[in-house]
């Protein structure tokens, strides 16, 4: 298998797994962070082990993939609402058609790619221009699928976190405030 196609698969791989335990009502709790922080971790660490870090190039191609991902990572935290189970008192995240759709497009951004360099000779012709032109190894492309892909997934976790947090302490912030409140004011 080559490397884009393994590439096309292992995002293909993460959308069915993101798209899957992330869509509609779901609770978020550590169980749904650290499933995505262990995927992370595991296609992280078995294939960008070796990817090429060798010149400026292959790091700029790097930090392209991750402001991809963080683009797309922003994208879909903005389609997944972040509440309170009034009931329950658990945070729970609740996504729609509109955050498969980010995950979706960027699969298939990825897809085009690998469909374009590998049987359009003029896509794979101008890309093998810009691969020698900038001195960039073929090998350099599978992380950079994986480091977009990764970068979305860790980046939506970060930025869910982070408003779960914010959430919490306005709700403390607002509880405090009620609690200084007289339930039954003086009138004069």
């Amino acid at each position: 298998m080559s490397e884009l196609a393994q590439a096309a698969l292992i995002s293909g791989g993460i959308f069915f797994v993101v798209t899957a335990r992330g869509y509609g009502r779901r609770t978020f709790d550590r169980r749904t962070l650290v499933l995505p922080l262990v995927m992370v971790a595991i296609f992280g660490w078995t294939y960008l082990k070796n990817a090429p870090i060798d010149s400026v190039n292959d790091w700029a191609v790097y930090g392209v993939a991750v402001a991809i991902g963080l683009l797309f990572g922003g994208m879909a935290t903005l389609v997944t609402r972040i509440e309170t189970d009034e009931r329950t008192g658990t945070t729970m995240t609740g996504t729609g058609p509109a955050f498969v759709a980010v995950w979706l497009l960027a699969v298939l951004i990825r897809l085009a790619f690998v469909w374009a360099v590998t049987d359009n000779p003029s896509a794979r012709m101008h890309f093998g221009e810009f691969m020698i032109g900038h001195h960039l190894e073929m090998a350099t492309i599978a992380p950079f699928f994986l480091l977009w892909a990764l970068t979305m997934v860790l980046s939506r976790m970060v930025a869910l976190k982070v408003r779960e947090r914010v959430m919490i302490a306005q709700r403390r912030e607002s509880n405090t405030v009620c609690a200084d409140r007289p339930t039954n004011p003086v009138m004069s």
